[in-house]
């Protein structure tokens, strides 16, 4: 047996595997002797069948398995004991041929190599948008924390300056309800309601129809109450069906120090002035989920724009045509490929940065996480105290499962990606409040489509 390469360029290489009979022979004759023992053929006895006729129904089978069971040993063997970065899996040349009876037969496999560049993160500059609340949103914020601290008075319906809770669920367009769809319960401000005439003077148990968008004056409301991410509460426009409770209105709180000890608990805000600085330290951390997400997008822009390299893509559009559950034209590979080209360049970036940075995934760091993420759900439902054993044993259990496996590493793998850049790329820091941030959105949004 000889295993040799032909690389073609840096991106294309031909792994040849010379046979003869001496490699895979006795390995075929051992299988043929286990099927005779086991052989049970009309007109003979069990394991007494003669080798000629064994020979004659299962030795161009057995061999071509045992060939096949050589080669991928062999194309697996030389690709990692030569280091070879391999995309895809190497495929079989069409004129590979299998004759049994050859002295000798060589099988050819080309393969796409992963090409060789380097990232330098120190070379960017992204903009960080620190977003913090502006007078308006700490005033109306103290306002909403006044009224509902405020003495509540029951109302016969919904009246200016009210409250009243509401059943919000989302619902078709013949106002059936969406299957898992949005289902949750939410006390309303009607000064927070876009078209508030719509709800004046309903009463208990009446029902409002409402597109998502046109439900609050503030869209961000939608994130908070229906438990959308930023992005999504900008684009969620869904009907929704509002099925009326009770209803009041609650006298206004005074700014003094009982109700700053309601709020956040005894001696701990003295002033409206501190209340205010509070509120924008609390503004400031809710919104960095949205700051950071879009530091870590931009700067995957960054990598698409400035990390240049050239892909296998001949190699690659054959490897996607090959691997097809359904047969594929050219046309249609060369297209699928053009699709999958951005993720094929941004995998391999990723992989890159992740290895040069030394980020390996191990078991521990998978169950690390789980457990982290199994306290939380249990102390969402009350249970804060759950012993270490029981957490390790749910944790372990949900590590069986593959999709849980997938989804955590890709968690784990965009917080450690999320650490590399804040380390190692310059921030442009820009404080805005949430509509100048919307603003810049809604503009890249625009010019973009």
């Amino acid at each position: 047996m000889n295993v040799t390469q032909n690389k073609i360029d840096d991106l294309n290489t031909v792994i040849s595997i010379k046979l003869t009979p001496e490699d895979y022979k006795p390995k075929v004759e051992k299988t043929l002797k286990d099927y005779r023992k086991k052989a049970n053929m009309p007109g003979f006895r069990k394991g007494m069948t003669p080798m000629s006729v064994v020979k004659k129904q299962y030795e161009t089978a057995v061999t071509f398995e045992e060939i096949n069971k050589i080669l991928n040993t062999e194309l697996n063997n030389f690709i990692a004991e030569n280091k070879l970065a391999v995309l895809g899996q190497p495929l079989p040349k069409t004129d590979n041929n299998l004759d049994v009876n050859a002295n000798e037969m060589t099988f050819e496999f080309e393969s796409g190599l992963a090409p060789e560049f380097s990232v330098d993160l120190s070379k960017a500059s992204i903009p960080y948008y620190k977003i913090e609340a502006a007078d308006k949103d700490v005033n109306e914020t103290i306002e909403r924390m006044q009224s509902q601290s405020g003495e509540a008075v029951p109302s016969d319906e919904i009246v200016e300056g009210g409250h009243f809770a509401a059943k919000v669920q989302e619902v078709n367009e013949d106002e059936t309800l969406v299957e898992g769809g949005i289902e949750t319960t939410v006390t309303f401000l009607v000064e927070d309601l876009k078209e508030k005439n719509e709800f004046l003077k309903k009463k208990e148990n009446d029902v409002v129809y409402v597109y998502a968008q046109a439900l609050f004056k503030d869209v961000h409301k939608l994130q908070h109450f229906l438990g959308l991410s930023h992005e999504e509460a900008h684009h969620f426009n869904e009907k929704l069906k509002i099925t009326i409770g009770e209803t009041s209105t609650k006298t206004k709180a005074e700014l003094n120090q009982d109700f700053f000890d309601k709020i956040y608990g005894k001696d701990k805000i003295h002033s409206e002035e501190e209340l205010k600085a509070k509120i924008k330290e609390e503004f400031g951390n809710y919104y960095k989920r949205e700051s950071d997400t879009r530091f870590i997008n931009d700067s995957v822009e960054w990598l698409f724009e400035n990390i240049k390299f050239d892909l296998p893509s001949e190699f690659l559009t054959k490897y996607i045509q090959s691997t097809a559950k359904e047969p594929m034209t050219d046309e249609q590979a060369a297209e699928e490929y053009k699709k999958s080209e951005k993720a094929m360049r941004y995998q391999l970036i990723e992989g890159k940065i992740l290895s040069d940075n030394k980020v390996n995934i191990q078991f521990q760091d998978l169950l690390d996480y789980t457990k982290t993420s199994m306290k939380q759900q249990f102390a969402m439902y009350g249970y804060a105290e759950v012993p270490e054993e029981e957490i390790e044993k749910y944790s372990v259990n949900a590590l069986k499962n593959e999709e849980h496996v997938r989804k955590t590493s890709g968690d784990i793998i965009q917080r450690e990606l999320f650490k590399i850049f804040d380390a190692q790329i310059k921030k442009e820091e820009k404080t805005v409040t949430i509509e100048d941030f919307d603003k810049i959105l809604k503009e890249e949004h625009n010019h973009s489509h």
